[in-house]
């Protein structure tokens, strides 16, 4: 072998070294997100956090809301996690035990992992953006995998109820993002929700 020519092994062995510098980088991100929220966090902090320059932090991410973009793809990795463990421990015989299964996992979701969730409604609901359409394909296929979740509570899958489980899954997050606000409120907020969109449900299969 010629001195000088990189091998393809070499390449492969860079490339998995530049991803776990990437996820440490995440996981130091996580956590300084997770502990003062995504406005009193900077860059400087995340970087140092990593042990990395800034400099080298922007090889890796263009900004912020990246970062924060990836924490949220995490976020449904998680849940969609939570929901099929759920599933696979109920064995849910129809649409109302299968609302009932994807309920406790949310709420599953909402005690343990608080900050996936706020990073969740980051983008979902206050709008936060990422540029270059950033991993937007990783995000829109996740995104269907959760609303696909929320069909199973339909016999019925028409264009019209794909619609509604989007709206059924903005509903969700909007009842979480209420419960995370007003702590001592959270379970009853939860509660109200559930019977919201139980009713609703029972009444589209009616």
């Amino acid at each position: 072998m010629s001195i000088g020519v990189t091998t393809l092994g070499q390449i492969e062995r860079r490339f998995e070294i530049r991803e776990l510098k990437k996820q440490d980088l995440l996981d130091a991100a996580e956590s300084k997100f997770f502990k003062n929220g995504f406005e009193a966090t900077s860059i400087a902090e995340i970087a140092k956090a990593a042990e990395f320059s800034k400099k080298t932090l922007y090889t890796y991410f263009d900004s912020k809301n990246q970062i924060y973009f990836e924490i949220m793809l995490r976020g449904y990795k998680q849940l969609l996690e939570l929901i099929q463990l759920q599933q696979q421990e109920s064995h849910p015989l129809n649409s109302t035990q299968q609302f009932a299964v994807f309920w406790k996992a949310l709420e599953n979701f909402l005690s343990n992992y608080e900050g996936y969730l706020n990073a969740i409604i980051f983008f979902e609901i206050h709008s936060g953006q990422v540029q270059n359409n950033y991993k937007i394909s990783e995000y829109q296929q996740l995104k269907k995998e959760l609303t696909d979740s929320l069909l199973e509570f339909f016999e019925n899958k028409t264009d019209v109820v794909r619609i509604k489980s989007g709206l059924i899954w903005q509903f969700v997050l909007g009842t979480a993002q209420n419960a995370l606000g007003n702590h001592e409120k959270s379970q009853l907020i939860l509660q109200s929700g559930y019977k919201l969109l139980s009713s609703m449900i029972s009444a589209e299969l009616s």
